[in-house]
């Protein structure tokens, strides 16, 4: 589960990431690993806030809506999961 919020974390940075002209060559690990410290002393919605405001980032999605996009795409995963072990 861990590997899967992990992956879902790097999914939705790398996407805001590209939205706000960057490209990042290893498609969102680094910037998976920056939200992830702040997430330790923010909470993930803020620490997606912190990590817009610290890239420069302007008219980006509530850092709440980032998180429910993590936490959607983890939810898809593990049902997705389910269903292949039945």
């Amino acid at each position: 589960m861990e590997e899967c919020w992990a992956l879902a974390v790097e999914a939705v940075v790398y996407e805001l990431a590209r939205h706000n002209g960057e490209s990042p060559l290893d498609r969102g690990v680094a910037l998976r690993r920056r939200v992830g410290d702040l997430a330790g002393d923010l909470g993930w919605a803020r620490a997606f806030d912190q990590l817009a405001a610290e890239r420069g980032w302007r008219g980006e999605e509530p850092g709440a809506e980032s998180e429910a996009r993590v936490r959607a795409l983890v939810r898809g995963a593990a049902g997705a999961a389910t269903l292949m072990a039945a």
